[in-house]
């Protein structure tokens, strides 16, 4: 989540499709994708109980996780430190050898 634009993943259920979308900030059109794809799965037979979202924290983190509960929609706020990602090309590069002068 950055200042200006948000990119919104789901696994919605009945639909083949794994949907992606950016977004500008803006909590309402997020809730308005959230419930569109809630109405895609109720048109592909399945039914929606609850829906859940779950994002790491940043800037926009507590404040929009509390504003979506507010709308039932269940919200869950991950620690940065929390959120595996692959360190393989991370690793420290080896420093030149200088030659002694």
């Amino acid at each position: 989540m950055s200042q200006t634009k948000w990119l919104v993943a789901a696994t919605v259920p009945g639909l083949e499709r794994h949907p992606l979308k950016k977004l500008d900030a803006d909590p309402d059109s997020v809730l308005r994708l959230l419930r569109r794809w809630r109405s895609e799965a109720i048109q592909a037979g399945r039914e929606v109980r609850r829906i859940v979202v779950a994002y790491e924290a940043g800037r926009d983190g507590f404040w929009l996780a509390r504003w979506l509960q507010a709308r039932a929609v269940e919200a869950y706020v991950i620690h940065p430190s929390s959120v595996a990602v692959s360190r393989e090309h991370r690793r420290a590069r080896p420093i030149a050898s200088i030659p002694n002068c």
